[in-house]
C-alpha cells in the first residue's frame, strides 16, 4: 500500500496545476490525467535510476570493484562508502529519449487533440532507432568482453552521474562527452518544439542536420567505445589460438627463406656405366693389393 502513497503528491499536483477559477472551480480532467501521467513515468525514471540497475553497467568481476570501491573510499576519506554499479551512457540515452517522446506524446494525444489522424513522425523514429541501436551495440559489446574475461574500467563503483557517462579507462574522454553535448542539444530543441505546438497533435520534426550530427555523433562513440577494453599484449598472446615456441618459430621463419634445394643433373646412363668400367679398383691402402 505504501508504494503507492508517492503518487498521491502528484496526483494533488496535477489537479492544483489544471484547476480553473471563474466563480465555480472545474478541473480539465484531460490535462489534469496528462500532468499526472507525466509526473509519474519521471518519477519513475528517477528512482529506478537511483535504486536499480536500469541504467547501471554490468559488473563481472567483484573482487576488482571492491579494489576500486576501497581507492574511492580512501580518496574520498569517509569511513562508509555506497559502492554501485556506475552509470552506462548508452542506456541513459536511450531512457532519456524513451521519456521525452513519451511523454511529449501524452501531452499532445490529452492536451492538444486525437493523435491517431497523425501520420509516422520520422524524427521520433529515427531518435529511437538511434538510442536503441547504440544500447543494443554498447551491450552486445559488453557481454563478449564479459565472455572473455577482460578487465573492465565499468568494474568500478560510481563516482557521480555525469563522471560515469562521460568517463572511459583513460578519464573524462572526448566521444563521449560529444556524444552528451549533441544528445542534451536535440532535447532541448525538442521540447522547445513542443512547448511551442499550440494546435495539432503532430510530434515535431527536427531538422536533417540535426538527426545528422546525433548519428554522427553516436557512431563515434559506438565505435570508439569497441576500443576502451581491449586486451594487454600479454594477455593477447597467452590465448592466442596458435602459440609457437620461440625455436619452433626460428625454424619456421628459417625454413621459409631458405633457397630452394638445386635439382640434380640427370645421369645419361651410357656415360655411368662408361665411368664406372674406366675406374679402377680401389687398392687397399695398406698393402697395395687390389681388391677383386
Amino acid at each position: 500500500m505504501k508504494k503507492y502513497l508517492i503518487f498521491t503528491p502528484a496526483l494533488l499536483l496535477a489537479l492544483s496545476l489544471t484547476s480553473c477559477s471563474d466563480g465555480k472551480q472545474h478541473y480539465d480532467l484531460h490535462k489534469t490525467l496528462a500532468l499526472f501521467v507525466i509526473i509519474a513515468i519521471i518519477t519513475m525514471f528517477f528512482l529506478l535510476a537511483f535504486y536499480s540497475n536500469m541504467l547501471r553497467d554490468e559488473i563481472n568481476d567483484c573482487e576488482a570493484f571492491d579494489a576500486h570501491a576501497e581507492k574511492v573510499r580512501r580518496k574520498v576519506g569517509v569511513r562508509f562508502f555506497k559502492s554501485s554499479n556506475p552509470f552506462s551512457l548508452s542506456r541513459v540515452q536511450l531512457a532519456v529519449w524513451t521519456v521525452v517522446i513519451a511523454c511529449s506524446y501524452i501531452y499532445l494525444e490529452l492536451c492538444m487533440g486525437n493523435c491517431s489522424t497523425t501520420g509516422i513522425n520520422q524524427t521520433a523514429l529515427i531518435l529511437m532507432g538511434i538510442s536503441a541501436a547504440v544500447t543494443t551495440g554498447s551491450t552486445l559489446m559488453d557481454k563478449r568482453e564479459i565472455q572473455d574475461g577482460r578487465d573492465r574500467h565499468q568494474n568500478a563503483p560510481s563516482e557521480g552521474f555525469f563522471v560515469d557517462i562521460l568517463s572511459d579507462d583513460n578519464g573524462i574522454s572526448i566521444h563521449r562527452f560529444q556524444n552528451v553535448i549533441w544528445t542534451a542539444i536535440a532535447i532541448i530543441i525538442y521540447l522547445n518544439k513542443i512547448y511551442s505546438i499550440r494546435t495539432g497533435c503532430a510530434l515535431p520534426e527536427l531538422s536533417e542536420t540535426l538527426l545528422a550530427l546525433t548519428g554522427i555523433s553516436s557512431v563515434t562513440y559506438l565505435a570508439i567505445k569497441s576500443q576502451e577494453n581491449n586486451p594487454a599484449i600479454e594477455y593477447a598472446e597467452e590465448n592466442s589460438p596458435v602459440n609457437i615456441p620461440d625455436q619452433s618459430a626460428a625454424a619456421v621463419i628459417s625454413a621459409s627463406y631458405a633457397p630452394a634445394a638445386t635439382p640434380s643433373t640427370p645421369v645419361n646412363p651410357v656415360t655411368a656405366q662408361t665411368d664406372v668400367n674406366a675406374m679402377p679398383a680401389s687398392p687397399d691402402a695398406a698393402t697395395g693389393i687390389v681388391s677383386a
